[in-house]
């Protein structure tokens, strides 16, 4: 059923991503994407490389410029030897971007030619040897494009993944990117999204996190009034909801945007950073173990009280972090 749901999405919406791929590979290398790479991605695969005292297995949906994991290779966090990164995995659909990762990657651990879905629906192999500590989906498109269901289509996958690194009880980073433009999405999905937000609120979950947060506890009105807050308290449920459901327990859940715009088009970029932790006493022989929510009430309180951090705001009143992002951009761009 998933897969038939996928197939559903349609070619014309594919051959679009990839006509865009070009203009946004440039964007990946702006001091905005970069302060996420550099103050959410690094410390954060930092603190999963120290709970497990040893190089991190990352997988990514990176560029050709492989901006993430030479910056984790340079904070020592994963593997590199004389063939290449046995530690580090991807997936690229368009054939020429997948053949410069490839040369710039040289060996790695896991590839794969084709969208995330196809990977995780189709790869006969994806069962039995997708297994990562930081997972990076940095996705260009929108969470639910043309018509599917919350439950289908890209999160069928997300979920699918969840599913097989729970059964391999692989504690792990999440990291989701999303375009946070309505342009091409599925009104009945966003629809869907929103009867769950409802369904909680009258459940009473979180109602006075939702209240304080918004002004008021109509998630139609929020969907009207504001569809990037929307997601960002959307998706994170939704998202942490399955997780729990799995049998995860969440150590993190934080959540980010910044305008980002090509030749005239300007929109919003949402990116979450989900921790994802499988249940144990305790986290044995680590100083500061994060701290874990297990409940769904408290997650959803959790999310609906969570702030979102704007990274253009935060760059815009710092001129010298801008100034050292730049920098260290370039570095990487020629290492």
């Amino acid at each position: 059923m998933v897969a038939k749901a996928l197939d559903q999405v349609g070619e014309v919406n594919r051959t679009a991503v990839s006509e865009k791929r070009r203009d946004v590979d440039i964007l990946m290398a702006t001091p905005t994407k970069h302060y996420v790479r550099r103050k959410v991605w690094l410390p954060i695969a930092a603190r999963r490389q120290r709970m497990l005292d040893r190089p991190i297995r990352y997988f990514t949906l990176t560029t050709a410029d492989l901006l993430d994991v030479k910056l984790l290779h340079r904070a020592g966090l994963i593997e590199k030897t004389d063939r290449g990164y046995p530690g580090v995995g991807y997936c690229e659909k368009d054939d020429m971007v997948f053949a410069e990762i490839a040369r710039g990657l040289r060996w790695c651990g896991w590839s794969h030619k084709g969208l995330f879905e196809d990977m995780v629906l189709r790869n006969p192999k994806f069962d039995s040897d997708f297994e990562f500590d930081v997972v990076n989906l940095d996705f260009i498109w929108v969470p639910f494009p043309n018509q599917e269901s919350p439950l289908a289509g890209t999160w069928g996958a997300i979920r699918r993944m969840l599913e097989v690194q729970l059964r391999k009880e692989k504690s792990f980073d999440l990291f989701l990117t999303f375009r946070g433009s309505r342009e091409g999405t599925s009104d009945r999905a966003i629809d869907e999204v929103a009867e769950l937000l409802q369904d909680n609120l009258q459940a009473g979950r979180g109602v006075s996190q939702f209240r304080r947060r918004i002004g008021h506890a109509d998630p139609l009105r929020l969907l009207g009034d504001d569809y990037v807050t929307f997601l960002c308290l959307g998706l994170p449920k939704l998202l942490i909801g399955d997780a729990l459901d799995l049998g995860f327990q969440v150590s993190r859940a934080d959540v980010y945007s910044y305008p980002r715009g090509t030749e005239g088009e300007e929109y919003q970029i949402v990116k979450f950073a989900i921790g994802l932790e499988i249940p144990t006493p305790s986290p044995r022989g680590f100083a500061d173990p994060p701290r874990i929510v297990s409940s769904y009430e408290e997650a959803v309180a959790e999310v609906f009280a969570k702030s979102v951090v704007d990274v253009g705001k935060v760059l815009g009143s710092d001129p010298e972090l801008r100034s050292c992002l730049r920098d260290d951009l370039d570095a990487l761009r020629i290492s």
